[in-house]
């Protein structure tokens, strides 16, 4: 009954290796720290999609320290807020405490930003079907943090919602309408008369609950079925009049309510019974045996400190305008780059040049700080250059120093990293920053640098590692260094076309100053087309969606990879506008000045529709990239995006356990949920026979397996069929058609528009979204369209050893099971 397609078993699949990898959904564990009874550089940032308003500032201040104070007392005195850093978009103007070093929008904890319309104004915390598992983030809207007092405290929902983030526990009260977790159930007790069924109220608190019931659609009192629980539309309001002293994950805006539930005795009575997602997901345990056995208190770390009187948090407004992008490349040159001296015989030196030169010209925005530090046996500054703003002017040596790299003797990677730091021409001790580490070898002989010396300071200066291994050889060490510094890593195979290397270079600039939405370029279309060398004649047709929610700034690219030689005949390309009363046609000869590389950007807001392209060429290349970009089509829109990433269990990296992986796609619409799209995982994979072709899997947003709430925009499926040692990357694509909608949220009745929420009762109450499912039947659609979005998300490694002998799959749990009928 464990059959890994049967989407309604709750898996468990794991494989037990060692896996270091460097495209994980960020967990919040390790951001902040915990010593001595204070969080320190806890992160609430603001997205740059967010208009400046300099009095939330004091509105963040007061929530956070209302929800340290709260935090101290919900931990028996094991904790607070120490220091608190806001972190400004790039788009405010305001007076800051100290430069960024490392901190951004992306990797925050707590994050304000524009609505996710399925949630309305409620906080929520995005996180996985793991127990103590931590979750992603936490997202806050403006107007919550202004004005939030209608979901009670912001202290205790704060911290409502930090304890799912910070140590993976879960929501213990029911949902309206939820077949999983319902806000009432029927429960069997025995009398004297003998049995007999109840509608109880699903809340875990510690006390009789006081309150009333109303029907959040009508305004009016709820209906029942003949067994006396109420219909899917009933929301039950406790008042003030309740005295539970917990969980304050049931009902937080209780004002006696300031604990969470134990399993330990009456006083914070838990009840594993009852249909939560605490009890699911953590089969039973209560909320305070699961934060008790996080690292932040395990072993008697963090004891109870009577002795702080003020847990008023320090706080250090970073960012703002003045934040500036800075990148440093470490650049191969070992001989192992030749085709002389590596087992594949291919020429990655040129391949690597090429990629950086295209990325320098092309892409690198103007304003980020740029140097570059060639390494092989030791590092050659003089080969490279300092940190230089880029201008057109300035790119136009940088991309002198690049071409004119050339090899000489072995690998000494942590060297060269160790030196980005350090140099005073580079990155010169200063915390943040990120490096580009590009390599496609083994660390060798005596080098200057280890790498642990090498990942103590990365890690201890707040520097970013975005890693590309160039072919099978290189070092599993340099996706350890990149975890470590909540980095990225991505796999470029040999010969595989410039998309590759696009790819990671583009990954370089994730956790640099974020862009408003709309000046955010979306990849509609990517692929990659090997020539045949036998017949050079090369012809293709093909097309890419431009929906309606984009349509500004499109822009195609094509690429060609010909070991930077001049073309010897043009290439033709056509365009055909969805009217197909637009036909623009393009010659383009490659040469060594462009590094074949073609652009066409359209200054008019494209048409919506199906676009054709025709490409015709008789000479004979490498290979061909097309790459298709657009921003959304109005200012005040938002486009529809995507984000891959791979998410590991609750296992930490590195350990020698049942490691569960799963591909995630985060499918939005800004931050709406994009609901019935198809959503494919293309997953490369290691083969010492030869080249393996992608594995394909389908990704779901059905609530199953490793997805958690059904038709909340993020897809994802467990991945278990390994095929070896070896480096494993991962890209998705998400198609949308006819049946694809945007999920705008529950809608209530216009004649209690003033008195409810969209997604959380005005008056306090448990929320309505999301239990099992973002979707109510209440809920406003609005259908997409066509579209295409594609997204690369890393790529992860499991090394030699580690793999599997025998059946390592226990089986799955069933969390979906319902009796339908009782003779």
């Amino acid at each position: 009954f464990h059959h890994p397609d049967q989407t309604m078993l709750y898996k468990t699949f794991g494989i037990a290796l060692v896996l270091v990898t460097g495209c994980l959904l960020g967990q919040s564990q390790g951001k902040a720290t915990l010593t001595k009874n204070g969080y320190d550089d806890f992160v609430v940032a603001i997205s740059p999609d967010v208009p400046q308003d300099d009095t939330m500032i004091d509105s963040i201040k007061s929530m956070m320290r209302d929800m340290s104070r709260v935090l101290y007392t919900a931990t028996r005195h094991r904790a607070h807020l120490r220091t608190v850093k806001i972190l400004l978009p790039k788009t405010w103007k305001y007076p800051t405490d100290q430069t960024v070093s490392g901190e951004s929008f992306q990797d925050a904890e707590f994050r304000i930003d524009i609505p996710n319309n399925a949630y309305g104004e409620s906080p929520y915390t995005q996180q996985s079907t793991d127990c103590g598992v931590p979750g992603d983030f936490t997202h806050l809207t403006p107007s919550y943090v202004k004005d939030g007092l209608k979901y009670g405290d912001k202290g205790k929902t704060l911290l409502h919602e930090f304890a799912k983030l910070r140590w993976g526990v879960f929501e213990e009260h029911g949902y309206p309408g939820d077949d999983k977790f319902p806000l009432f159930y029927l429960k069997t007790v025995w009398t004297e008369a003998g049995q007999a069924n109840t509608a109880e109220k699903n809340f875990c608190v510690n006390d009789n609950i006081v309150g009333y019931e109303q029907d959040i659609v009508t305004g009016g009192g709820c209906s029942h079925d003949a067994s006396g629980v109420p219909d899917g539309n009933c929301m039950f309001f406790a008042t003030q009049e309740t005295k539970a002293t917990s969980s304050i994950m049931s009902l937080p805006y209780i004002s006696t309510n300031v604990n969470f539930c134990d399993d330990g005795g009456e006083e914070y009575l838990h009840d594993p019974d009852l249909p939560t997602k605490q009890n699911l997901f953590c089969n039973g345990q209560s909320t305070w045996s699961v934060i008790s056995a996080n690292d932040d208190f395990k072993n008697n770390n963090n004891p109870t400190n009577d002795t702080i009187t003020n847990t008023d948090p320090r706080f250090i407004i970073i960012g703002g305008e003045e934040q500036v992008a800075s990148i440093v490349m470490v650049m191969d040159v070992s001989k192992s780059m030749t085709p002389d001296f590596n087992d594949a015989e291919v020429d990655r030196l040129t391949a690597m040049k090429d990629a950086a030169k295209r990325w320098v010209k092309y892409d690198v925005p103007e304003g980020t700080k740029l140097g570059m530090l060639p390494f092989s046996t030791s590092t050659y500054m003089n080969d490279g250059f300092a940190m230089t703003d880029v201008t057109e002017a300035a790119k136009v040596d940088m991309i002198d120093k690049i071409d004119k790299l050339s090899v000489v003797g072995g690998t000494c990677i942590a060297t060269g990293l160790f030196q980005a730091v350090v140099r005073p021409e580079l990155l010169n001790n200063q915390e943040g920053n990120a490096i580009l580490l590009i390599t496609d070898g083994k660390q060798e002989g005596k080098c200057d640098n280890s790498y642990n010396q090498a990942k103590e300071l990365l890690v201890r200066k707040k520097v970013r590692l975005i890693t590309i291994a160039l072919g099978d050889a290189a070092d599993a060490e340099i996706e350890d260094i990149a975890e470590a510094t909540d980095g990225k890593s991505y796999f470029v195979q040999d010969n595989s076309g410039p998309g590759d290397f696009n790819d990671a270079f583009t990954g370089s600039t994730t956790f640099q100053p974020a862009d408003t939405i709309s000046n955010t370029d979306m990849t509609i279309y990517q692929h990659t087309w090997d020539y045949n060398k036998t017949n050079p004649n090369f012809s293709v047709l093909d097309f890419f969606d431009v929906d309606a929610s984009i349509g500004k700034n499109l822009t195609f690219r094509l690429e060609i990879q010909n070991g930077n030689s001049n073309c010897k005949s043009p290439i033709n390309i056509t365009l055909i506008d969805p009217d197909v009363t637009g036909r623009y046609d393009y010659q383009f000869s490659c040469s060594k000045t462009n590094y074949g590389t073609y652009i066409e950007k359209f200054t008019d807001l494209a048409k919506e529709g199906r676009w054709q392209f025709m490409i015709k060429s008789v000479e004979l290349f490498e290979s061909i990239t097309v790459h298709v970009t657009s921003r959304s089509r109005a200012d005040n829109d938002e486009p529809i995006r995507t984000q891959c990433s791979i998410k590991t269990g609750q296992q930490a990296l590195g350990e020698d356990v049942f490691l569960k992986l799963s591909a995630v796609a985060d499918v939005k619409k800004g931050n709406t949920p994009v609901i019935g799209a198809k959503v494919m995982a293309y997953i490369t994979r290691p083969n010492d026979n030869g080249e393996l072709p992608p594995l394909e899997l389908e990704l779901l947003d059905n609530g199953s397996g490793a997805d958690v709430i059904k038709n909340d925009g993020i897809y994802s499926r467990y991945f278990t069929k390994y095929t070896g040692t070896g480096r494993y990357s991962v890209k998705c694509q998400v198609i949308g058609d006819q049946d694809t909608q945007v999920n705008d949220g529950f809608i209530v009745s216009k004649d209690f528009e003033d008195t409810y929420a969209k997604a959380v009762p005005a008056q306090p109450g448990a929320p309505i979204c999301c239990g099992s499912n973002a979707l109510s039947p209440n809920s406003k659609l609005s259908n997409t369209g066509n579209f295409t979005r594609q997204s690369a998300g890393g790529s992860f490694q499991a090394k030699e050893g580690d793999l599997p002998k025998g059946d390592k799959f226990p089986p799955s749990r069933v969390t979906d099971l319902e009796v339908k009928n009782m003779c």
